[in-house]
């Protein structure tokens, strides 16, 4: 179908956009990053004319590609650029490369209401109510790009139709270049008819009428392979019809083995159910016996238990009388212990009794010994202060001289301070013209220094010149080198894209070879299928017609057909079948019997007739006859028909009963020859039979002539051996042909691999090559470098000389001073000196009468610490004297109460003697109690274990009963498995409900109500015996039809309704063609007329521009027809092309190409300023157009050109001053930084005076 406008497409949506009736769509700004010579700019487009002037080379035209660029151009050549990574900026001396090239294009003027989403939702909000639209492109380095609106991802189908309606996108109205105007000029007239088209809209529709073309080419190719594959679909529905049949007759058989297996089956089930019930009868027998013995278990269990309770009753009072002779047995020992406690006790308090009297005395004793030491301390601690009042005033005394010989150094000390400082002043000064001598010195050392070093400099610099001069020239030399293998890589790069072009051509050679090779081997496969059904149908494994009937292949006693046995050389088929006549078609059975029956099968079945040899036939072979010596070397006889034929040593006797007196002759005339040359007779002489199967039989009879117009069973059969033969020759051939293409596809990788790696090295040998080129550009800046800074180091050491000379007459004057100072400085240091001797013996004298003081304070701390001593000792002792009486009051009172206690244990020990002795009685009554219950529990345990006998003898007995009755359980869940495995089979696998088969026996024999289906009737019931040879003769009928394909029946349904769909489909594509065919019709009607209403109105507005170029002048547009080719053909193309006719003023009226150079140029002007005026696109660039035009054209140019401004933005690229005067705004481009270009704008508007 043929489609309307292309809308732009933003995901999942389609938008219409328009510009606004107000505001008219234009540039707003532009901002580029790495783009070209740009590193980085901004632009704001004004309104009206915008002029962008500079110097060539400075990147005018770099804007123009920039907005090319962003809406979406891809020529490289259109951008000026080898290749597209060329559009980013490259770097410079002293700026790196960038990685990528960003340009946005902001336009404004968009309305919001007319941007309308056909899909209805996934366009964002923000798109949909903006009046402005950014138009972002990226370009990266290793080549992916990036196209974005308003910052969101999208195609560049996007862009190109977001600005088709408004002709923003229509790079012929959009951007007019000088070679655009060239081009006009130059063009043919079919070249000029497509700037109307382009004009008219047309160029839209011819994509749509390319792609319908493009569609009703695809459609046809898609019908022919419908075609193609219907016909192979009917090949295979008549091998799929007789596959089916075959199906069918085996379902038929698997129908009456299915009855008989059901039979077989349902009596399986009732023997195995009457089974199981005499199992469950003898089961429940056991089970009684079981309950009986249980019982007897029962009651002895429970006398058991009665006797072994009480004898737990027995054995709980004996553990209480044991308990209580324990607890008798614990008193008793307590009380012995507590007796001998208490006497323990009473021994121990008469010992501290003893102890304690001899501490009493010694504490006595005591007290008078720290009496006496404290009246000693008090005596020591009187004389000791008495001492300490003498030494005070002494140490008065001292401190006073002390303070007078303080004062007296104090003045020496002032004086001396005095005298220091005035030395100090003149040590700094001294030291201070020192160093001044000293930095001079330095000075001077480090001139001489830097005069060497400047000379070694120079001398360095010398020779890294001479070095780069050096390096100049090997880079020269690498720079022709790499030249040269740049050249040698191209020329291997030819090289392998023509051996490359070689092996695609010898692929393209092959591809049809391989599947000329495949039709044959689909058409031999397809022949070879149906010949083998067709034989295998003559042969007897199944006939075709209404009705299918069982196949003589599967009957008892038939082994192989004939026709498979025949082992018949090339070309004397024909000669076999006149031999073999119906023949030809039997079968070898096992004795003539089962001919018999084999024959009334195909009576009872109508089956036609049929032949039935047996495997062993009554003939006595080895006969010699006397004619054949006579016949075997005449011309024309083959040999005899025995000889000829192969087969098995097992029917050698079968093959000679059947082909005996039998010679094969070459043709009819020499067989009737040999006849009339010889005398024999019947039935003893030979049958003569030609290749082409006539007889001449030993009698004279002559049996010929065209029989049929199909060829024989065995001519049949030889064809399927050739097919066969000639199926493995193309197999063969077609793989060869198919390793043949992977290797030419692999040398075409291989050859496409290397061409990659050359073109690799080839772009490596290009950088090298570029490389050194910039090293060579490097090594000239670094030789003028060096020669600039070797004339800088000549003037440095001229300098360093005059410099080091004012530094010596310095160097003399600061040492006159410094001798002036040194003198001055030695007087203030001798009356120093002096000072100091002074202040040496008041030094002296201090440091003696310090001393005194020094140990008369020691004196007297040593009195004090000996007081305080004493005073500390008299506290220790009457503290000690306080304790000893404490400790004699205590003991006192602690002997007292240390007599009651002794008379109290004495009282307890007594007591407790006497309870010890009442316990041991009671311990002898609770002993002889404990010997009259263990001898009841003895009783109770014989008396138990009696009954543990008589239990083991009744659990014997149920065990035995159980084991009986285990074997009974195991048999019969022997015969539910077996019971479930039939009643499975007859649920699972046939379907049918077994408790029906055993209420309704006659079920049985059939299920499913198929017998009818069958034709399986049993008049009187047979044994299994019978039911079991028949089933397996139906499976080895079943067997002897060989793989049955019984998906065959479905396939044939799904392929005739495959063929039935195809068939539609081929209807459907016939007439989906003659739709396209009126499409293209269509929209070849709309383009010519859209063509003629534009070429009127293009034609009028072409005569108005052309008269304000050329006042008083005409120009027209003329449909002129193409000139046939040379060898006298029509062209192709009928559509007529466009001439340009002008006529200035005071001229005749002649075609473009005799006009001068201005007047070509502004006709030319005429033409696309007139196809803007009448489909005017929203801004156009004009780039360097006026160039060719003088003064008064100028003048025509300038005036159109305000005319137009005043409904569309210009941006004209100029270098001449009057387009630039009438100019709304001024971009200026420059290049303050080599390789960096720069913008300058300037609004003419507000420079002008008010």
């Amino acid at each position: 179908m043929v489609q309307g406008p292309e809308t732009f497409c933003f995901p999942s949506t389609r938008l219409n956009l328009r510009v606004t009736e107000g505001e008219p769509m234009h540039l707003k700004s532009m901002n580029m990053m790495g783009f070209k010579s740009f590193a980085e700019a901004k632009i704001e487009f004004p309104e009206g004319v915008t002029a962008v002037v500079g110097p060539n080379g400075s990147g005018k035209s770099n804007v123009v590609d920039a907005i090319l660029w962003v809406l979406g151009e891809q020529s490289t050549k259109t951008l000026r650029s080898e290749k597209m990574e060329d559009v980013i900026f490259n770097g410079t001396e002293l700026r790196k490369p960038l990685g990528m090239a960003e340009v946005s294009l902001v336009i404004g003027g968009l309305d919001p209401a007319m941007m309308k989403l056909d899909g209805g939702s996934g366009l964002p909000s923000e798109l949909t109510e903006a009046q402005e639209m950014m138009i972002t492109r990226r370009l990266y380095r290793n080549g992916e790009s990036e196209y974005l609106i308003n910052k969101i991802h999208c195609r560049l189908k996007d862009i190109r139709s977001l600005l088709l309606d408004t002709r923003a996108g229509s790079k012929g109205h959009t951007v007019i270049a000088q070679g655009q105007i060239d081009q006009i000029l130059n063009a043919s007239p079919q070249d000029r008819r497509e700037l109307i088209e382009e004009t008219a809209g047309i160029v839209r529709y011819k994509k749509q009428k390319a792609e319908a073309l493009r569609k009703l080419e695809a459609t046809q190719q898609n019908l022919l392979r419908v075609r193609d594959i219907v016909a192979e679909v009917k090949k295979q529905l008549n091998s799929l019809e007789r596959q089916a049949r075959q199906a069918r007759t085996f379902q038929t058989l698997q129908g009456e083995a299915r009855g008989i297996e059901v039979i077989l089956l349902t009596r399986e089930f009732r023997v195995l159910r009457q089974a199981l019930q005499e199992m469950d009868t003898e089961v429940l027998n056991l089970d009684q016996q079981d309950s009986e013995k249980a019982a007897d278990l029962a009651r002895l269990t429970t006398e058991l238990e009665q006797v072994r309770l009480d004898a737990i009753a027995t054995a709980d009072s004996i553990g209480k009388i044991r308990e209580e002779l324990a607890g008798v047995e614990q008193r008793q020992a307590h009380a012995l212990t507590a007796a001998e406690v208490e006497r323990n006790r009473g021994l121990l308090f008469g010992q501290q009794q003893v102890q304690e009297s001899a501490e009493l005395e010694e504490l006595v004793r005591s007290q008078e010994q720290l009496a006496a030491g404290l009246h000693a301390i008090e005596s020591s601690l009187t004389s000791a202060e008495e001492e300490m009042a003498i030494r005070d005033r002494i140490l008065g005394e001292l401190d006073e001289e002390l303070t007078r010989l303080l004062n007296q150094r104090a003045a020496a000390v002032a004086e001396e301070e005095r005298g220091r400082k005035d030395v100090l002043q003149l040590a700094v000064l001294v030291a201070n013209t020192e160093q001044g001598i000293s930095q001079l010195a330095k000075r001077m050392e480090d001139l001489a220094g830097r005069g060497t070093r400047l000379s070694s400099e120079r001398d360095e610099l010398r020779n890294q010149r001479e070095s780069a001069i050096e390096r100049y020239e090997i880079v020269r030399k690498e720079y022709g080198e790499a030249d040269r293998l740049v050249s040698q890589l191209r020329t291997e790069q030819r090289t392998v894209q023509e051996e490359a072009a070689q092996a695609t051509g010898a692929l393209q050679s092959l591809d049809p070879v391989i599947l000329r090779r495949s039709e044959e081997l689909a058409g031999v496969d397809s022949r070879l299928e149906a010949l083998q059904g067709v034989v295998r149908e003559e042969m007897g494994y199944g006939r075709q017609g209404i009705q299918q009937g069982p196949a003589l292949k599967s009957c008892d006693g038939v082994r192989d057909a004939v026709a498979e046995w025949l082992v018949v050389p090339s070309g004397m088929e024909r000669a076999v079948e006149a031999v073999l006549g119906e023949r030809v078609r039997g079968w070898f059975v096992d004795e003539p019997s089962v001919g018999q029956r084999l024959i009334r099968f195909l009576q009872q079945e109508s089956l036609g007739r049929g032949s039935f040899i047996p495997q062993r036939p009554r003939w006595e072979g080895g006969r010699t006859h006397d004619w054949w010596t006579s016949i075997a070397a005449q011309p024309g006889v083959v040999g005899l028909a025995v000889d000829l034929i192969q087969t098995d040593a097992a029917r050698t006797a079968a093959r000679d009963s059947l082909f005996d007196r039998i010679v094969i002759v070459r043709s009819l005339d020499q067989a009737m020859h040999l006849w009339e040359q010889h005398v024999w007779s019947a039935p003893n002489g030979p049958i003569l039979v030609t290749l082409d199967g006539e007889v001449v039989d030993a009698s004279g009879i002559v049996t010929g002539g065209q029989v049929q117009g199909t060829p024989g069973l065995l001519e049949r059969r030889r064809e399927v051996i050739d097919l066969e033969t000639k199926r493995h020759v193309l197999v063969e051939e077609l793989n060869q042909s198919k390793q043949q293409r992977e290797m030419v596809s692999a040398q075409i990788q291989m050859l496409t691999q290397q061409g990659r790696q050359l073109g690799d090295a080839l772009r490596d040998a290009e950088m090298q090559n570029l490389s050194l080129r910039k090293d060579e550009e490097k090594l000239q800046h670094v030789l003028n470098d060096l020669d600039h800074r070797l004339s800088g180091m000549e003037t440095e050491i001229q300098n360093g000389v005059s410099e080091g000379q004012r530094l010596e007459q310095e160097s003399y004057s600061v040492q006159t001073q410094l001798g002036q100072w040194l003198a001055e400085k030695n007087g203030q240091e001798a009356m120093l000196g002096s000072v100091r001797e002074r202040l040496g013996l008041l030094d002296q004298n201090m440091r003696t009468h310090q001393e005194h003081v020094t140990e008369a304070k020691l004196t007297a701390e040593g009195l004090r610490a000996k007081r305080q001593h004493e005073q500390l000792n008299r506290t220790r002792v009457t503290q000690q004297i306080q304790e000893t009486e404490d400790r004699h009051r205590a003991l006192g009172e602690h002997l007292n109460s240390l007599k009651g206690l002794i008379e109290q244990s004495q009282t307890e020990q007594a007591r407790q003697e006497g309870l010890c002795q009442e316990f041991s009685v009671t311990t002898g009554r609770v002993k002889g109690e404990l010997v009259a219950a263990q001898e009841r529990q003895a009783q109770q345990m014989a008396a138990s274990q009696t009954r543990e006998s008589g239990l083991e003898q009744l659990r014997r007995g149920i065990s035995v009963l159980r084991d009986a009755r285990m074997t009974v359980e195991v048999r019969r869940a022997e015969i539910r498995t077996q019971l479930g495995t039939v009643e499975g089979t007859l649920s699972g696998t046939y379907q049918l409900d077994p408790l029906t088969l055993i209420d309704d026996p006659t079920q049985s024999s059939d299920p499913m109500n198929e017998a009818e289906a069958t034709g399986l009737e049993e008049p009187a019931p047979r044994s299994d015996a019978e039911l079991k040879e028949q089933l397996q003769k139906l499976r080895d009928r079943m067997d002897r039809m060989g793989p049955i394909n019984l998906a065959a029946i479905s396939e044939h349904q799904e392929l005739e309704e495959r063929h039935t769909f195809l068939s539609a489909q081929e209807q459907d594509l016939s007439n989906s063609i003659a739709s396209l065919k009126e499409i293209i019709q269509r929209i070849h009607q709309t383009t010519k007329e859209m063509f003629s209403a534009t070429y009127q109105e293009l034609q009028q507005k072409f005569t108005e521009v052309f008269g304000q170029f050329f006042p008083g002048g005409r120009a027209e547009l003329q449909l002129v027809d193409e000139p046939p080719a040379e060898n006298g053909e029509p062209s192709g193309n009928q559509e007529p092309g466009i001439e340009i006719v002008a006529q200035p003023p005071g001229k005749r009226l002649k075609s473009i190409t005799m006009l001068s150079g201005g007047e070509k140029t502004l006709t030319a002007m005429a033409l696309l300023f007139a196809s803007f005026l009448i489909r005017p696109t929203p801004f156009c660039l004009l780039d360097e157009i006026d160039a060719p035009l003088d003064e008064e054209n100028i003048g025509r140019f300038t005036g159109v050109l305000k005319e137009l401004a005043q409904n569309a933005q210009f941006l004209v690229i100029t270098h001449n001053k009057r387009t630039m005067s009438i100019a709304d705004s001024l971009f200026g481009v420059t290049m303050e930084e080599p390789g960096v270009s720069k913008l300058v704008s300037v609004r003419l508007g507000d420079l002008q005076p008010v």
